[in-house]
């Protein structure tokens, strides 16, 4: 049989559509996620299950019961006060609703040592988690020159290059050393929190994949599979990773 995925929504309010909204009523909230995720988890092996932002502990309970592995994916960031820091000027668009929902469903997920990817915010969120934190703004507090925020391309295109560790599940995925990535970020992993081990990073040091050996199953990546596979093929090898542990 094949394993179910959770993945997790962007959650967005009615007031954020303001009066460019195609769908729904004025006063409507939306649950929303790119195909990629989706299409990527079931191109895996998987089956894609869309989880809506529902407070509820039962709820989450139940979810977490019924998958058989989680997708943490991209978006807005995460507010600085789960990290004990205040706003910094360049931070960008945040959604607390989302940021509480996904930390309790991630506390939940862990405690029942289901596997788990994070991508790029997804990653973020598990850092955050074991108590490490963030660069807010990569360009206003740390000195490089790559750019990690490569919005002016096609959204497989690669952006650079990293550095993987050998003795890791990202270098079972890959079986290389060395891959090229896109890069769609403007903020990145400072302190690694308790657990949590750095297995991959770019030329000027920024990390770019995590792990947690604690577990069965948690691997974070800083870049976007999920929008280069359909390109460069390889990256599918995440998300194959993720189901293989899943079922």
């Amino acid at each position: 049989m094949k394993p179910t995925i959770g993945l997790t929504t962007y959650h967005v309010n009615a007031h954020e559509h303001l009066n460019g909204r195609v769908r729904g009523m004025v006063d409507q909230n939306m649950l929303m996620s790119t195909m990629d995720y989706s299409e990527c988890v079931k191109r895996a092996g998987g089956i894609p299950v869309a989880i809506p932002l529902i407070m509820d502990d039962d709820y989450i309970e139940a979810i977490v019961d019924k998958m058989d592995g989680f997708l943490f994916t991209g978006g807005s960031d995460i507010h600085p006060k789960h990290y004990d820091e205040e706003l910094h000027k360049n931070i960008d668009h945040i959604n607390t609703k989302r940021d509480m929902f996904e930390l309790k469903l991630l506390k939940a997920v862990l405690k029942r040592d289901k596997p788990i990817l994070g991508i790029c915010r997804g990653c973020q969120l598990i850092n955050v988690h074991f108590g490490g934190n963030l660069y807010q703004d990569i360009y206003s507090q740390l000195d490089t020159d790559l750019k990690h925020m490569s919005n002016i391309l096609p959204r497989y295109e690669v952006s650079h290059k990293i550095k993987i560790v050998e003795d890791s599940s990202l270098y079972e995925a890959f079986g290389q050393k060395e891959i090229w990535v896109n890069s769609v970020h403007h903020q990145s992993l400072k302190k690694l929190g308790k657990g949590i081990k750095k297995i991959a990073w770019a030329s000027d040091n920024i990390i770019e994949a995590i792990e947690h050996k604690g577990y069965k199953f948690v691997l974070g990546v800083q870049w976007h599979p999920e929008m280069m596979s359909k390109v460069h093929r390889k990256q599918l090898e995440v998300f194959k990773l993720l189901i293989n542990k899943s079922i």
